[in-house]
């Protein structure tokens, strides 16, 4: 469907996709507690630091490294993940809410197997309807580092439960909101082509590739017909919207289609040659689509 025909509001997007608070981890010996507004007060002066190299109203002088090294804490353990959320959930500050996504993916990456199944969708709802609710006015450097965490945890929890593997179908909804909400599930896509066809730092290539597999078999040729439909509708004019969004929906959409195309489909390992192939090892049941001249036509457009 183009995009507005389904007038679908931000937080029934959220709601849609059964969005739950992060589970707060309760070790025997340990007191996980959020921090309170002074502390988050204290964060944010930490960040804007780091970020501008500016020294906080009001607060102790310090450097950017100092900083840096305070705010490298919230990735020590997964204790910290509550704070992180508290960061997302009250901060108005830009660069605490980059530091609390960075953190997140950092610590999900790390102590992956620390949680349990139900944990983990817990968190990848949580992430997911915070962008359905704040994504459109967030800075676009915190919402692609929150896009790369909910692909992350799709990429770790892919055969962990089948909510994993539906991220598509989730990001389907975001194409038939807000054509601001539709530019981010673009964006969503695009990453999570990405966040599957490359290996992960700590998993070994045989578990990338079985993931890599899978998501190729079950969900790739469905985002690559979602990025040309993209195209379609904004060739014939079927999406309202003005010309900055126009331009970004394409840029989005065709480097959709690319990434797609661009696809490890065979498992080749790019390091094994310095020359590039100038074919692409397309699954058969795509051969429609691709042979297709109004494809190639499309593409040309753009």
């Amino acid at each position: 469907p183009a995009v507005g025909a389904q007038k679908v509001t931000p937080i029934s997007i959220a709601r849609s996709i059964a969005s739950n608070p992060l589970v707060r981890r309760t070790d025997s010996n340990q007191d996980i507690t959020t921090m309170d507004d002074t502390q988050l007060a204290q964060v944010e002066s930490l960040c804007e630091t780091l970020y501008t190299g500016l020294p906080s109203s009001g607060g102790e002088k310090i450097s950017r490294e100092e900083a840096q090294s305070r705010l490298l804490s919230l990735q020590s353990s997964a204790s910290f993940i509550p704070q992180c959320q508290y960061i997302l959930d009250r901060s108005q500050s830009q660069y605490a809410l980059l530091v609390a996504s960075n953190s997140l993916t950092e610590l999900i990456s790390s102590h992956w197997n620390n949680f349990t199944i139900a944990q983990r969708i817990d968190i990848r709802n949580y992430v997911l309807g915070y962008l359905a609710n704040n994504g459109p006015t967030l800075q676009d450097f915190v919402t692609l580092s929150l896009i790369k965490l909910v692909c992350r945890i799709t990429k770790l929890g892919w055969f962990d439960d089948s909510t994993h593997r539906e991220l598509t179908d989730d990001v389907t909804k975001f194409l038939q909101a807000t054509v601001d909400h539709c530019i981010l599930g673009l964006k969503i896509l695009n990453q999570l082509v990405d966040e599957l066809n490359i290996p992960t730092t700590g998993r070994t290539l045989t578990q990338h590739r079985k993931t890599s597999v899978s998501f190729r078999d079950l969900c790739l040729f469905k985002v690559f017909q979602l990025g040309l439909t993209t195209l379609k509708q904004l060739q014939t004019r079927a999406i309202t919207a003005d010309h900055r969004q126009e331009v970004i929906l394409g840029e989005q959409a065709l480097s959709l289609t690319v990434r797609c195309l661009n696809f490890d489909f065979i498992g080749t390992n790019p390091d094994e040659s310095t020359e590039d192939v100038g074919t692409i090892q397309a699954p058969t049941n795509w051969r429609p689509v691709l042979q297709d001249p109004g494809t190639t036509e499309l593409l040309l457009d753009f």
